[in-house]
């Protein structure tokens, strides 16, 4: 009799993955089998070896009538009807990921290709690899470095690693938030060096059998009067981006 191995997703507000391995179900466990079944929230991410991407024609998402996707009752990271629109906003769109994100028009594009900034290349501002894809940068013209940064994977290491705190993080930031009424694992974390700071907050979930990371990152000198002027208003700009994040799908 050969055995079987299993690779279970639990869902958009955990991200945790589970392996099995078991021999074939008597017909008695094959019902009690399926009946469990029903309860999953999406498809089961297909098996892959490391290193690999999982699911990548899967439509997924959560279940009819599941809590996660009502939100789960959590509060929104989005402020209701403040979305760019109009004439002076731009829409960027991924098809592969099934994800777009509404922004203004003023904000500039930074292509992943530039090699920018130094970490253009990571997927999100705490990547350790290259293991999943830059969807998109979006940067505040202006003095002040702030920049909104949209990633998503769909490898196995990212999945299983999405909701990871990094080293640093304020651990009274981490809250459950959701997005388009997906949950979100948000966080922040805050790095001086002399009078120099960078303020990341960040967003993850997995939804979809993927990883989806958002950074809203902004880097600068404390600052008073204008400076801390300018501050204030680039991260108001980026919370706007946020507001736009949908799922098209």
């Amino acid at each position: 009799m050969r055995n079987f191995t299993v690779l279970l997703a639990t869902g958009a507000l955990t991200g945790t993955l589970f392996l099995a391995g078991c021999q074939p179900p008597d017909e008695d466990d094959a019902k009690k089998a399926a009946d469990d079944e029903e309860t999953v929230p999406h498809p089961p991410i297909e098996e892959s070896r490391p290193g690999e991407e999982t699911g990548a024609e899967q439509t997924g998402g959560p279940a009819d009538g599941s809590e996660e996707e009502a939100g789960g009752g959590y509060e929104s990271a989005q402020q209701p009807d403040a979305a760019a629109t109009g004439e002076d906003a731009a829409t960027f769109t991924d098809t592969r990921f099934r994800i777009a994100v509404d922004y203004p028009e003023s904000l500039q594009q930074v292509s992943t290709e530039d090699g920018e900034a130094g970490d253009a290349a990571q997927w999100h501002a705490f990547a350790d690899g290259r293991e999943g894809r830059r969807l998109l940068t979006l940067k505040v013209p202006g003095e002040v470095d702030a920049r909104f940064q949209l990633g998503a994977s769909r490898n196995t290491k990212a999945l299983t690693h999405c909701k990871d705190l990094p080293e640093g993080v304020d651990q009274e930031s981490k809250q459950t938030q959701t997005i388009d009424d997906v949950a979100f694992t948000r966080f922040d974390v805050t790095r001086t060096d002399g009078d120099q700071y960078t303020t990341i907050r960040s967003y993850r979930a997995t939804y979809t059998e993927s990883c989806y990371a958002i950074d809203l990152i902004a880097r600068g000198s404390g600052g008073q009067g204008e400076a801390a002027d300018r501050q204030t208003e680039a991260l108001e700009t980026l919370q706007t981006v946020l507001d736009g994040v949908r799922f098209t799908e």
